[in-house]
């Protein structure tokens, strides 16, 4: 195992080491967060600010790049107050600005439906880098083991902690754990609660333009003939953009003889409004994303096992159709938050005493919800790849 690195100094009087007994005072609630991603760092830093010992283990590097763009809806907003985030998420600068247009166009930049200010998404979309440098700012003090693949060995249970494993096989026991290890979670499968992943039937080309682009004012999901396009500007000027299309599962540019994912991207959507091909031609080749889209092939109906706890993906994988897969993931860290800071106001002389009654509320609060989300999801991606002969470009 590589040498521990944190994001900020560690606090005076915490031992450092990779699966060190983080305790920095006694009688703390010791939590473990498994997965360095947006449910993760926020989970880490609304427990910490509740007053737990948290620390986290990310798999990679802390240079690895986190992806393209993020959208968050209100019930973000709300999930931030929880967190105690909320001052620094409402000084994030996001995009769309307030005079853009939210449309729906067909493949030939027809609008088709122009939606009224009183029904606009009220949505903030950032660069995921920037939403995830917030985030690791409100962990400061806690520490972040990069390069730092654990497993769970034990998932606890009323009188006994939960163990984690390393690499190199140190052990160390928590009171809790929290597993944000994403849409192919070890963690949920050690807990016999995987369901498997079912692929949606599309794939999807992602990127942000290496500088500030037109996009005549609008943004929105434009739907074509099982094709979709997708535009919304950031606020320093640049945009993010999507594409969709039906394809079989496994494709890559590579496969179908193309020279880049950013070639495919241009090829696919070659016949739409010329807006497309030059937010696509606005992209660097390195900073054009494709990936597969599957989610659970059904919901949970609990999030946890023993001491241990699904966060983000891991609870609940759903595809992006609804853009809810993040601000999910934040309403599972502020619900370990807000049960997590009941506990420890109560005053019990062991915090950890009673983790596997948390969890069974956790469980009872966030698996429903997750569960519709994820059936709309999947219900709103089989309407938008409908084939529509009459919106296939050129028609």
């Amino acid at each position: 195992m590589s040498a521990v690195q944190l994001t900020r100094q560690i606090p005076q009087g915490a031992t450092i080491g990779p699966m060190a007994d983080n305790s920095t005072e006694r009688g703390a609630l010791r939590i473990a967060v498994i997965g360095g991603g947006i449910a993760g760092l926020a989970a880490a830093a609304g427990l910490a600010n509740a007053g737990a010992a948290v620390e986290v283990f990310e798999r990679s590097s802390r240079d690895s790049v986190p992806g393209a763009g993020i959208s968050l809806f209100p019930n973000s907003r709300a999930a931030m107050r929880t967190l105690g985030l909320s001052d620094g998420y409402e000084r994030l600068s996001h995009g769309p600005g307030a005079g853009v247009r939210t449309v729906m166009r067909r493949p030939n930049g027809k609008v088709v439906l122009p939606f009224p200010a009183w029904a606009r998404p009220k949505v903030r979309m950032f660069h995921r880098s920037a939403l995830r440098e917030f985030l690791l700012e409100s962990c400061r003090g806690v520490p972040i083991h990069w390069d730092t693949a654990v497993t769970v060995d034990d998932d606890g249970g009323p009188h006994r902690r939960a163990m984690l494993t390393a690499a190199d096989g140190q052990q160390s026991s928590w009171d809790l754990v929290v597993a944000a290890d994403g849409l192919r979670s070890a963690t949920r499968r050690f807990l016999s609660l995987d369901p498997g992943l079912r692929y949606a039937g599309y794939t999807a080309w992602r990127g942000v333009t290496r500088g500030r682009a037109d996009t005549g004012g609008m943004a929105g999901e434009d739907w074509g003939s099982r094709q979709r396009f997708g535009t919304v500007p950031l606020a320093d000027g640049r945009v993010y953009w999507f594409a969709v299309a039906t394809k079989a599962e496994g494709r890559t540019a590579a496969a179908e003889g193309l020279a880049s994912e950013k070639e495919a991207a241009a090829l696919e959507f070659a016949d739409w409004y010329p807006g497309v091909g030059a937010l696509i031609a606005g992209t660097d080749e390195a900073d054009v994303l494709r990936h597969d889209l599957y989610d659970l092939a059904r919901p949970l109906s609990v999030f946890h096992r023993g001491r241990v706890a699904l966060a983000g993906d891991a609870a609940h994988a759903m595809t992006p159709d609804l853009g809810q897969g993040a601000g999910a993931g934040l309403e599972d860290a502020a619900a370990l938050t807000a049960l997590v800071r009941t506990a420890l106001a109560g005053g019990a002389a062991e915090p950890g005493a009673d983790v596997v009654g948390l969890l069974e509320r956790y469980s009872r609060l966030r698996a429903p919800k997750a569960a519709r989300l994820l059936r709309a999801s999947r219900l709103m991606g089989r309407v938008a790849q409908r084939e529509r002969k009459a919106w296939r470009p050129g028609a």
